[in-house]
């Protein structure tokens, strides 16, 4: 489909591609797999809401945008019970790919070693097909 028309929705989408290479990138070339984790996991949290953003009728954007504010908002699961109380239909595969980076936090700035280099490739591949899902949405 492409970057979205919506100016919030379009930030938000690049912002999520530029999280994921730069967090393939961190395993590749730097081989930090927890920095690499950190990264990517914020790369489906930009692309769930420039879905959301997208789904939404104009007059309601201001209040989506100011809910995307706070600890809740970096939360996939929210992020993905929001796109579902809007009748966004996960399938199956890829709802086991958001599961599975649902794991994701913010905390992970906060624990020190450089992680599993294995996780990490893991967790770039599910989130690439979480992008790639919501991306065919927009």
């Amino acid at each position: 489909m492409g970057t979205p028309a919506d100016i919030d929705a379009r930030r938000y989408y690049r912002v999520a591609y530029q999280r994921l290479e730069d967090g393939w990138l961190m395993l590749d070339k730097l081989n930090r797999p927890k920095g690499a984790v950190y990264l990517t996991g914020y790369a489906v949290e930009c692309i769930l809401k420039a879905l959301i953003l997208v789904i939404t009728p104009s007059n309601a954007r201001t209040g989506i945008l100011k809910s995307f504010r706070g600890a809740l908002a970096h939360d996939l699961l929210w992020l993905r019970a929001q796109l579902l109380h809007r009748h966004i239909v996960f399938p199956l595969a890829v709802a086991r790919e958001l599961a599975y980076v649902a794991s994701w936090s913010v905390d992970l700035r906060y624990e020190p070693g450089p992680g599993d280099r294995e996780d990490a490739q893991r967790f770039i591949a599910s989130a690439r097909a979480v992008l790639r899902w919501a991306d065919g949405r927009m």
